[in-house]
This record gives C-alpha cells, sequence and structure tokens, in this order.
C-alpha cells in the first residue's frame, strides 16, 4: 500500500476555498464595503446636500405628485430607480431627505459593485482582480465629483453594471431571473443601454443569456418609445472641435487613472497630454497581452471595453457641446484650472478594467508556466499592479460639486417656521446645489418631523 505524501494547500487555495463554501458572506462584505467607500468618498457636508435633479425633480416631484410619477419621462427619458428612491425617501422626516438620498444611493452603488463582481467572474477569474473591478464602481477616480452618491447621476453606473450583464452568463436559471430584473430597472432609468445593443449578437444559443436579455431588451425599447415620443430639448451649442473632443477624452478618461482630480490640472499645464498618452501606451499595451494571451470572451470584453470608453465620451459629448469642452483652444495657464466632466467617470471605468484583465490571465499563466517564457505574466502583473495602486492611491475624499452645500437640514427649521406663521402657504422653495430650488409642501413640515432638524 503507497501513502501518498500530504501537500499543504498554498493561502490563495485556502481563501478560494472558503469563498467557495461561503459565496453569500463574501458578496455581503463586498457591497457593504463598496457601500462605505462610496460615503466616505464624498465630504461631510456633501451628505447633506441635494445635487441637482435628486432634490427639484425626484425628491420633489415625489413629495407632490402620485404613482404616476415613477413612469414620468424627464430630459428625453426614463429614470426608474431615482424615482423609486425618492417615493421612499420622502416618507421620511423632511430634515432626513438629502441624506437619506445620499445614503440610498451609496448602498445603490454597493449593490452594483456585486453584480458587477458576479457577472464578471467568468472573464476575470483572479479574485483578487475581480474584486478590483467590482471595486472600480466606487474606486473610478472622477466618480465622487458629479456621479457618486447621487440619484441624478446614478444611471452612470447603472450603465457600467449594464455593460457587465450583457456579457454574462448566469450559472443559474435563478441568477438569470435575478440580472434579469435588475437589467430591466437599470434599462428603464439609462437610456445609454442602446450602446450595449452590439453585444447582444454573442452567445446567442444560451437560455439563460436570453433570460437575462429579455430584461435588459425591455428596457431599451420603453426607453427608445419614451425618447421618440417625448424628445430632450435640443442643445443649441456649437459643436464641439474633434481635437477638442480627443484632447477631453485624454484629460476626463485616461488622466484621471493616474493622476489626482487636485493635480491633473497643473499636469496638464506642464506637460500637455504627455502624461495621459503614456498611461493610454500602457492601457493598450495590457489590451494587446488579452489579445494574444486570453480567451474568446476575454478578447470580445477588452474590445467592447476600448471601443466603449472612446464611443460614450464622444457621444456624451457631441450631444451636449459647451464652450468648456474646447480644451484644444486652452493655454497653459487656462488648463491648470481646467473643468473636469462626468462624462468621462464610465469611459475611464472601462479602460481600468483593461489591466485587471490581464493581470487576471497573466495569474493563471505564472501558475503553469516556468523559466523564460514567465516575463510576459510577470511584466503584465506588474503594470496592472502599478494602475490598481495609481487608482487606490485616490481613494480618500475627494472635492465634489456639492462640497460647499448648501446643506439642507440647516434649511429646515426656517422653513418649517415659515409655514407656521403663514396659514394660507402651500409651499416652500429650499435651496439646492447650481441654484435649483426645491418645491417643498407645507405639510410635510408641520407634522413635527421639522423639529429634529433644530
Amino acid at each position: 500500500m503507497t501513502v501518498a505524501p500530504i501537500v499543504p494547500r498554498s493561502r490563495s487555495h485556502r481563501v478560494r476555498d472558503a469563498v467557495g463554501r461561503r459565496p453569500v458572506l463574501l458578496l455581503v462584505a463586498l457591497g457593504l464595503a463598496c457601500a462605505v467607500v462610496a460615503w466616505l468618498r464624498l465630504p461631510a457636508t456633501a451628505h447633506d446636500t441635494f445635487w441637482a435633479e435628486d432634490g427639484r425633480t425626484f425628491v420633489s416631484s415625489a413629495a407632490l405628485g402620485g404613482p404616476g410619477v415613477l413612469l414620468q419621462p424627464y430630459a428625453g427619458y426614463l429614470h426608474t430607480v431615482p424615482r423609486l428612491v425618492a417615493a421612499v425617501v420622502v416618507l421620511l422626516p423632511v430634515s432626513w431627505w438629502a441624506l437619506a438620498t445620499t445614503a440610498a444611493a451609496c448602498a445603490i452603488a454597493g449593490g452594483l459593485a456585486v453584480v458587477v463582481f458576479v457577472c464578471a467572474r467568468e472573464l476575470v477569474p483572479w479574485l483578487p482582480a475581480r474584486i478590483f473591478v467590482a471595486g472600480l464602481t466606487v474606486l473610478a477616480p472622477l466618480v465622487p465629483r458629479e456621479v457618486l452618491g447621487n440619484l441624478a447621476n446614478l444611471h452612470s453606473l447603472i450603465l457600467w453594471t449594464l455593460f457587465w450583464i450583457a456579457l454574462s452568463r448566469p450559472r443559474t436559471t435563478r441568477a438569470a431571473v435575478a440580472l434579469s430584473a435588475v437589467a430591466l430597472l437599470g434599462a428603464l432609468t439609462e437610456i445609454q443601454a442602446l450602446f450595449l445593443a452590439p453585444l447582444l449578437l454573442v452567445r446567442t444559443r444560451d437560455r439563460r443569456v436570453w433570460i437575462v436579455r429579455a430584461g435588459l431588451i425591455a428596457g431599451m425599447v420603453a426607453q427608445l418609445v419614451v425618447t421618440l415620443a417625448w424628445p430632450r430639448a435640443e442643445n443649441t451649442n456649437p459643436a464641439v472641435d474633434p481635437l477638442s473632443i480627443a484632447y477631453g477624452y485624454l484629460i476626463n478618461a485616461v488622466l484621471p487613472l493616474a493622476v489626482p482630480q487636485s493635480q491633473l490640472g497643473h499636469v496638464l499645464a506642464a506637460t500637455g497630454p504627455a502624461v495621459a498618452l503614456l498611461v493610454l501606451a500602457v492601457v493598450l499595451a495590457t489590451a494587446l497581452y488579452v489579445v494574444l494571451r486570453g480567451t474568446r470572451g476575454q478578447r470580445l470584453l477588452v474590445a467592447a471595453a476600448l471601443a466603449g470608453s472612446v464611443l460614450l465620451y464622444i457621444v456624451s459629448v457631441a450631444t451636449n457641446p459647451n464652450t468648456f469642452y474646447d480644451y484644444a483652444g486652452l493655454t497653459p495657464t487656462q488648463l491648470d484650472s481646467v473643468w473636469l466632466t462626468r462624462y468621462g467617470v464610465v469611459p475611464s471605468m472601462l479602460l481600468a478594467l483593461v489591466p485587471a484583465v490581464a493581470a487576471s490571465i497573466a495569474y493563471g499563466r505564472r501558475r503553469f508556466r516556468r523559466g523564460r517564457a514567465q516575463w510576459p505574466a510577470w511584466s503584465v502583473l506588474a503594470a496592472a499592479g502599478l494602475c490598481a495602486a495609481l487608482i487606490l492611491a485616490q481613494l480618500g475624499p475627494q472635492w465634489t460639486r456639492r462640497s460647499d452645500g448648501p446643506a439642507w437640514q440647516p434649511q429646515v427649521a426656517s422653513a418649517a417656521e415659515q409655514c407656521r406663521r403663514d396659514d394660507e402657504l402651500k409651499f416652500v422653495n429650499l435651496r439646492e446645489t447650481i441654484g435649483w430650488k426645491v418645491t417643498v409642501p407645507c405639510r410635510y413640515l408641520d407634522d413635527g418631523t421639522a423639529e429634529d432638524s433644530r
């Protein structure tokens, strides 16, 4: 009788086995961690400040309207998830509305990160790389500026998640149905989901894939009908020239992957596009590695990410032209205080996933190869590690366009007193960001809930 030697399992094997035994715990931990990170990346004042449509359009409409508001188009398309959240927020005391909106948006971001993690399982098998890809939902460098912690631009994170859903292949029918529901709500919130239509042409024989896509397609059709019936107002500003669009892509999608928001203008003023081109070269080099060493699905993922990154930025700026996108005409002094746009957030996330996919492939090859043939894998791992480190270095609280308020709670007490002094007053207007107003019915302030804000 021969006795097989006992081979000690490596730490990576033990971690993988533990995750396999308790997948739900990992998903819950990941979702909570990402939600907390999203909250902490925003300054304290921003937590209690409505951003743009959050107060004026979503919460105010929920307070004034009925159930029909949930399906009310705005700016040419549906915003189902923000309106659902707003309908719940107005059930709380008025003084909590801004804080609850921010917290809900952060919690949803954490949930979306979990969906990305699940959908990326086949395409990014190495666990650390997949956690990083999922974490990009809240870790993207420019995401706090206008996207994180609010409902108005939550659709950007939803689009990022829908990208992964469109490429996913669920293992069970139950998972497919769950993803289909998420896809439906997402597509009913983000009209740019229409750009994902070409991805529906792959894996056409998988029944579970089509269960997922049924929700996505239903939402896309609904958005298309709405935008044709209630089109958004035409932007009459002069078109942005192609050179400015190209330079703007480097500034808003590429350079933030390596340079913090606070230093980005200084780097541009000193070096122009040089640093951004270097970062882009690293991303493209890792993309080439995926093309040479990856599976068919991984090659499709990277090709779709690169093409989608460029397409989304071009379409966003071209359909919303303004003078502050004329980057090609800026002097070094003007570049020092350059305008950064949220249109670079999702394109930047799509670029950031490429080194992570390459690292996942390289890690797998490193385990099975020896000698001189290992060096490409180590090089890719080093490049991906550097990219991840530069993004994680920007993890702390960032400046946002609502960092200076106006905070919500200090206004509620005075608004309640105003309603009490004037028996005929039915509504009050409270201030929010960019000079907008939030209309609040006095009945919400007269029920005593406003006392909490004093």
